[in-house]
């Protein structure tokens, strides 16, 4: 993964995940059992996939990275 897309996807996963975070303590006071909340908790558990996948590619490229300069 290119670093300039490893880094925009970082900040996406990120974003997705304050952005499902913001209205969760409203819908867990009022709305517990709506269809917002059960979206919102979608939306957070994808965003959290997504930023797992995110850092273990970069990592996975960045130890591929040592492996090679140690070799040379």
């Amino acid at each position: 993964m290119n670093p300039v897309v490893g880094r925009i996807a970082l900040s996406m996963a990120i974003l997705f995940i304050l952005l499902s975070l913001i209205p969760l303590p409203y819908l867990l006071t009022r709305h517990r059992h709506s269809a917002e909340f059960v979206i919102d908790i979608f939306a957070l558990c994808f965003s959290l996939i997504f930023l797992f996948l995110v850092v273990w590619d970069i990592r996975r490229q960045v130890k591929k990275e040592v492996r090679l300069r140690i070799e040379d």
